[in-house]
């Protein structure tokens, strides 16, 4: 009289079928997986409109009221190198409005700048042309004769200063310059 199946005949199933309206016996409904991907994807839509909307009230406050960097990039500034440069070529000389002193070139002197071809004559650190260059004195410039000559190379170099300023101390080669009476 017992069958092997006595339990399914005194205890109710837990599984209910669905009536037409998708509800089951139990009053549960069952939620199909594309509603829950739905509201799944509401959610995360409300939660960056919320933030948005957040950082769209905050801005300007979340800012701190401190110097803002500035990126400095540092270069190394490459030393003078003497390098030997051509010294300007010899043209013929015009004849000087002023007429020289009797001595030429001489310490105490005043010299001018003649006959660069208006490229100017190289005032460098030392006596000749393996020195560097510091400085270029214009066709016409005046300097006053402070050491000299020095020979190097094929020229005689003199050291000038500027007398209106009296940094611009430099040596020269003496092919460029000629005597003139004090300005």
């Amino acid at each position: 009289m017992h069958s092997d199946n006595w339990m399914d005949e005194t205890v109710p199933s837990r599984q209910a079928e669905p009536n037409h309206d998708g509800a089951t016996s139990g009053g549960r409904t069952v939620i199909p997986l594309r509603v829950w991907a739905l509201g799944f994807i509401m959610l995360l839509l409300m939660a960056a409109l919320g933030g948005l909307w957040g950082l769209y009230l905050l801005r300007g406050h979340l800012a701190v009221n401190s110097p803002t960097p500035t990126l400095i990039i540092w270069t190394p500034t490459p030393a003078p190198i003497a390098t030997p440069t051509a010294s300007p070529t010899e043209t013929p000389t015009s004849t000087p409005t002023i007429p020289p002193p009797a001595d030429g070139i001489a310490i105490g002197r005043y010299v001018q700048v003649v006959n660069t071809g208006g490229y100017g004559l190289s005032l460098r650190e030392g006596p000749g042309a393996n020195y560097a260059r510091m400085d270029v004195a214009l066709d016409g410039e005046t300097f006053v004769v402070v050491d000299g000559p020095t020979a190097a190379g094929d020229s005689e170099w003199w050291k000038l200063r500027d007398p209106e300023n009296e940094e611009r101390e430099w040596w020269a080669a003496g092919n460029f310059l000629e005597p003139v009476e004090q300005p």
